[in-house]
C-alpha cells in the first residue's frame, strides 16, 4: 500500500511542476509569433539593404569577388607607382598620348564654357578604356616579360571589341553629361552662352550664381559615380579575356558593393590625383594618368578572383 501511495504522491508533485514550469515559460519567454513579429521590421530593412547585392550574387557567370580593406587603393596606388618606375618610357608614353587627347578636346569646346567645362569630366569618364596599355604594361611586368611601348599597344589591342563596347557605354555617358551640363549652364546665364574668357570670373569667382555651383557639382558627381561603378574593374577585366562587357560590368558594380569603405578611398584619391594634374595645365596628367591605369591593374587583380 505504502509503495501505491508514494507513487501516487511523485504523480502529483510531477503534474504540480509541469504546470508551474508552463506558467514561468509563458511569463518569461515571449511567443514564437510574437517574437517573429518583433524582428521582422528588423529582418526587413536588412533584406533592403541587401537585395541589390543579393540579386547580383544571384546572376551566373559571374566570378567570385574579395573583400579587401579600407586603404587597400593605397597599395594599389604604391604597386601603380612601382609599375610605372620600372618601365617609365612606356608609361609616359601612354601619358603623353591620353594628355594630347585632352588638349584636343579641351581646344574643340573651349569656345564656350558650358562645353568646356563638361569636357574636363567627361575625359575622365572614358578613361578606364584608354588606359589598356598600361594594363598591359602592368601584366607583362608581373609575368617577368619584357614590357615595351610596341608590345603596350598590342596587347591592349586584345578583346579590343568588348573594350569598345564599354568606352561606347561610357561615351554615351559623357555625352549625356555634355548635354545635362548645357542645360544647367543655359538656365544660369541666359540662352546665349558667352565664351570661356567672358564668364569666367562671373562663374568661377563670382558667388552669386553659388546655387548654380551646388546644383552643377550634384549632377555632375551623380555622372561621376555611375561611371566609377561600371569601370572600376571593368576594363582591366575585359582586357584580361576574364568576361564580356555585360559580366564585367555587373562585377565591377558588386565589387564595389562589396568593398563601399575601399571604394571611397579609391575614389577620392583618383579625384585628387587628377584634379592635381589638371591644376598643372593637363602637365601632370603624363604621370598621374599612367600611374592610376597602373594602380587599377592591381585594384582587379585584388577585387577579382
Amino acid at each position: 500500500m505504502l509503495p501505491v501511495i508514494c507513487s501516487m504522491n511523485v504523480s502529483a508533485d510531477s503534474r504540480h511542476r509541469q504546470k508551474w514550469r508552463k506558467l514561468l515559460w509563458h511569463r518569461e519567454d515571449p511567443p514564437q509569433a510574437a517574437l517573429q513579429s518583433t524582428l521582422q521590421p528588423n529582418d526587413k530593412k536588412e533584406r533592403l539593404m541587401h537585395k541589390p547585392m543579393d540579386a547580383l550574387a544571384h546572376i551566373p557567370g559571374l566570378p567570385r569577388l574579395a573583400r579587401v580593406g579600407t586603404l587597400q587603393p593605397l597599395r594599389w596606388l604604391a604597386r601603380g607607382w612601382e609599375d610605372f618606375a620600372a618601365n617609365p618610357g612606356p608609361s609616359v608614353a601612354h601619358g603623353l598620348i591620353l594628355v594630347a587627347l585632352g588638349w584636343l578636346i579641351l581646344l574643340m569646346c573651349s569656345t564656350q564654357i558650358d562645353l568646356f567645362a563638361a569636357a574636363v569630366s567627361g575625359f575622365l569618364l572614358v578613361g578606364p578604356v584608354f588606359a589598356a596599355g598600361c594594363y598591359e604594361l602592368s601584366r607583362r611586368r608581373a609575368s617577368g616579360q619584357g614590357a615595351t611601348f610596341d608590345a603596350s599597344l598590342d596587347g591592349a589591342l586584345k578583346n579590343g571589341r568588348s573594350l569598345a563596347l564599354l568606352g561606347l557605354l561610357l561615351a554615351v555617358l559623357a555625352i549625356a553629361w555634355v548635354l545635362i551640363s548645357r542645360l544647367l549652364f543655359v538656365q544660369a546665364l541666359g540662352g546665349a552662352l558667352p565664351s570661356v574668357r567672358d564668364t569666367f570670373y562671373q562663374t568661377i569667382v563670382d558667388w552669386n550664381y553659388y546655387d548654380f555651383f551646388v546644383t552643377y557639382l550634384s549632377t555632375g558627381a551623380v555622372f561621376a559615380v555611375v561611371a566609377f561603378l561600371v569601370s572600376v574593374v571593368s576594363a582591366p577585366m575585359i582586357f584580361d579575356g576574364a568576361a564580356n562587357t555585360r559580366t564585367a560590368i555587373l562585377t565591377s558594380i558588386k565589387a564595389a558593393g562589396a568593398n563601399p569603405s575601399a571604394m571611397i578611398v579609391w575614389a577620392a584619391l583618383i579625384a585628387g590625383l587628377t584634379a592635381i594634374g589638371f591644376a598643372t595645365l593637363l602637365s601632370g596628367l603624363v604621370v598621374v594618368l599612367p600611374v592610376l591605369g597602373h594602380a587599377t591593374w592591381h585594384a582587379y587583380r585584388d577585387l577579382v578572383r
